[in-house]
């Protein structure tokens, strides 16, 4: 593995992945300059490739990178490149650099800071966001983020590159587990829009998967009969209802879920 030097390498935060017998896999460098952070030069040895393992190096830097409260990660990747850096959630923007006098690049950005642009209701889906941080650490791992709220319909993205499988698409477990979110979610917004206070559960659910996960996924849930759905709350009554939630592959419809939810009302003293 060899990875090009330049006079941020001695600035930078860098990154080594190792074999378990101490041969190096992949390296990567992060340099950080104010609410900005490029990743430069990492370098995985080929015949290492196809096994997720460049996608966790991504994944550890942008890491990194959101704990210094970093908003964009930008960088300049190969043209061979852009698709995988493409998967990991960046968007090309235009040309980069040419290295060497011979070796085009392409300029590619992504955000770091997902609620900036919803616009309805962006402190609730704070609230969300953070209630599930601290209830559900797994939804942090698997780089789960709200990408839209509008009173009516809820989408929730997760990070491809944390929940790679050795076939370089998404774990079936972690598709389910994104639209079981998603549809809570959504629940627990409405319940907020109706003044109302209950703890969503699933208690059933189906999935039926239409094909490989390999681009950003998305959930996706509308409200449907909701509010209604949750009148029997305000009579301190249970309210079950079912939800359908699609999940995307970039535009590409990935998998549907129908999950039974119950949301129980708060238990009254001496209960």
């Amino acid at each position: 593995v060899g990875s090009e030097r330049d006079e941020y390498d001695t600035v930078a935060i860098h990154r080594l992945m190792l074999a378990p017998d101490g041969t190096p896999i992949a390296v990567g460098r992060l340099f950080i300059g104010g609410d900005e952070a490029q990743i430069r030069f990492m370098a995985l040895r080929p015949e290492y490739r196809g096994q997720g393992l460049g996608a966790r190096m991504v994944e550890d830097l942008e890491q990194l990178a959101r704990s210094e409260k970093v908003k964009r990660l930008v960088m300049n990747a190969r043209q061979e490149a852009v698709e995988f850096y493409r998967k990991c959630g960046f968007l090309e923007v235009g040309g980069g650099p040419v290295s060497f006098g011979r070796i085009p690049h392409r300029q590619m950005i992504k955000s770091l800071s997902p609620l900036q642009t919803i616009q309805y209701r962006p402190e609730w889906c704070q609230d969300l966001t953070t209630r599930w941080s601290r209830g559900v650490p797994i939804s942090e791992k698997m780089g789960m983020h709200i990408s839209h709220y509008d009173g009516q319909t809820f989408h929730l993205k997760a990070n491809l590159a944390a929940n790679f499988n050795v076939h370089g698409s998404m774990f079936a477990g972690s598709v389910y587990s994104q639209c079981v979110l998603a549809g809570w979610g959504l629940i627990w917004l409405q319940l907020k829009e109706e003044g109302l206070v209950g703890e969503p559960v699933l208690a059933e659910s189906t999935i039926k998967y239409h094909g490989p996960v390999d681009e950003e996924p998305e959930a996706r849930v509308a409200r449907e009969g909701m509010p209604a759905v949750l009148q029997p709350l305000k009579r301190g009554e249970p309210a079950t209802f079912s939800l359908k939630i699609q999940l995307f592959s970039g535009s590409k419809l990935a998998a549907e879920f129908c999950g039974h939810y119950v949301v129980q009302p708060p238990r009254r003293p001496g209960q």
